[in-house]
Formats: structure tokens, C-alpha cells, sequence
């Protein structure tokens, strides 16, 4: 094993570098492309990937993108989504970031160790393996971290962009149509709801029902008042209500409900104040108050 050090080391360099540049290389360019389109028509739709034959070639060669397992494969398409990636090779590149991921921890580790002389060949073998599980398991991590943001800031947009809706059914549109108009003025405000309503807008256009685009639309931002919202909808739609009303009613409820949220998040401030308080600045305090005190002491001490 340690003949192959020599080795293996710059390999693995090697890979993991020129992996995080083909990666980020890419991404790079899918974002440049993306703005220099209309900002939803880009990503919601899904369109060709415009990468080059040599890109797809290796894309294809290391990571195919029918594996065989459609169920799987769109299973991760819908977490990436939920998450905020939108773009049709989002699970190959997440496929790809895996054991990237991992190679890299490895790697790290193994640097590491050059600090640790002393340590068994064992546990050496169960630093590499630990940071390998790391590795693997981040790209989850960062998925689960940023579909919980991507709620938190759904959350608060979702009360301007009922009253959007409100707005324009009062000017007279139907709730389609209304739909359609807010989509574009949602996005600026936050890029991925937009995108989630033009995906809504693709699939009415596409012959779904309302109603069933609506449930897809709450299923896919995952959080409790967008299937509110649906149910609202749905029952004022079946019952002839004026869903004007409706929403505006629903709208200041969400607006309460924000408000509430502030306030909680402002009263467990003072909580979480408590720890840095007491941990680095009730000590320095405490040390500049009594040390002349004890400087004192030690002189008269000294000097009887």
C-alpha cells in the first residue's frame, strides 16, 4: 500500500480537480446561457441540453442518463426540483457529484494524516473511509439544506403573489389567465416559484385540469399552505364562490401567519443570545472588572 502512494495520490488529485472543473466549467455555462434567455423559458420547459458532442459523449460514457431505472432516476429529478435544479441533467451531474464528493473527502483525509505520524495504519484506513461516507452522503445533505431555504422563502412571497392573483381577478381574468399573468412578475421576486408556476403554466397548456395542475404546483413546493391554497381553490371553484374574496381572505392569513413567524424568530433571539453571552463576553467582562482588583491585592500582598 505504500508503494502505491506515490501513485494513487496525484490520481486522485487529479480526478477529483479536473471533475470539479468540468462541473463547475459546466454549470457556468448553463447559467450564462439561461440569462441570456427569458428567465423561465430556459429551465421550466426543459429544452435540449446545449452542450457540446464531446461533453454529451462523456457525460454519456460515465454517466448515462437512462440507467435502467425510470422510477429511481425520476424520483431524484423530482428531490433535485424540490431543491431548486431544474435543469434536465440536474440528476446526471448530482450522479457525477457523488463520488466526486466522495474521492475528495478520501483525499482530504489522506492529506491529513501527513500530521499524524503516530497513528495506526487502522485507523488511517478509518479516517479515508469516514471522510469517503461524508463525501457521499453531502451532495444529501445540501439537498435537504436547500429545499428547507427554498420553503422558508416560498413562504414569504407566497402572500405578494396571492395578491397579485387577487388583483388581476378582480380586474376581470380568470384564474388561468391570471396564472399566466403573475408567473413573469413572481419570478423576479423569486426565481424558483416562478419557474415552478411556469412548469403549472405548461401543464394546463399541455391539457391538464386546473385543479390536478394546481395539486402537481403544492406537491411541489412542499409546504402547507400551498395545499391550503389548492383546497381553497378547488372548493370555491365546485361551489361558485368568488374566489376573489376567497383569496384575499387567505392572503391575510398568510400574511398573519409571517407575521407570527417574525415574532417567534424575534423571541427565541433572546434565547439563543444567552450562549454567546455567556461563553465570550460575560468572561471578558468579568476578567476586565476583577483583574485590577486581584493586581491590587497582589501588591499589597506582596509589599507586607
Amino acid at each position: 500500500m505504500i508503494e502505491l502512494a506515490p501513485i494513487l495520490v496525484p490520481a486522485l488529485s487529479f480526478a477529483a480537480v479536473a471533475s470539479l472543473v468540468f462541473l463547475l466549467g459546466r454549470h457556468w455555462t448553463v447559467q450564462i446561457d439561461t440569462h441570456r434567455r427569458l428567465p423561465l423559458a430556459a429551465e421550466a420547459q426543459a429544452g435540449p441540453d446545449q452542450s457540446s458532442p464531446v461533453l454529451r459523449a462523456l457525460i454519456g460514457r460515465f454517466a448515462p442518463a437512462n440507467d435502467g431505472r425510470p422510477a429511481e432516476r425520476e424520483k431524484l429529478r423530482r428531490r433535485l426540483m424540490d431543491a431548486g435544479h431544474f435543469h434536465q441533467m440536474a440528476p446526471t451531474y448530482y450522479g457525477l457529484a457523488r463520488p466526486i464528493a466522495a474521492a475528495g473527502f478520501a483525499l482530504v483525509m489522506y492529506v491529513a494524516q501527513a500530521f499524524l505520524a503516530d497513528t495506526p495504519a487502522g485507523a488511517r484506513i478509518l479516517l479515508i473511509a469516514l471522510g469517503a461516507l461524508i463525501g457521499f452522503a453531502a451532495p444529501d445533505v445540501y439537498l435537504a439544506r436547500r429545499k428547507r431555504a427554498l420553503a422558508r422563502r416560498y413562504r414569504e412571497v407566497f402572500p405578494n403573489f396571492l395578491d397579485l392573483l387577487v388583483v388581476c381577478i378582480d380586474a376581470g381574468l380568470s384564474l388561468q389567465a391570471a396564472f399566466e399573468r403573475v408567473a413573469g412578475d413572481i419570478s423576479k421576486q423569486s426565481r424558483e416559484l416562478g419557474i415552478h408556476l411556469a412548469i403549472t403554466r405548461a401543464e394546463i397548456a399541455a391539457g391538464r385540469s386546473l385543479i390536478e395542475a394546481l395539486d402537481g404546483l403544492a406537491n411541489r413546493l412542499g409546504f402547507d399552505e400551498a395545499g391550503s391554497l389548492v383546497a381553497m381553490l378547488r372548493q370555491s371553484i365546485e361551489l361558485g364562490s368568488d374566489l376573489g374574496d376567497a383569496l384575499r381572505v387567505f392572503s391575510d392569513e398568510m400574511r398573519d401567519k409571517r407575521l407570527l413567524r417574525a415574532e417567534e424568530a424575534a423571541n427565541k433571539l433572546s434565547v439563543k443570545m444567552v450562549i454567546p453571552l455567556g461563553l465570550f463576553i460575560f468572561p471578558v467582562v468579568l476578567l476586565v472588572t476583577i483583574l485590577p482588583v486581584i493586581i491590587k491585592l497582589l501588591k499589597v500582598m506582596g509589599g507586607g
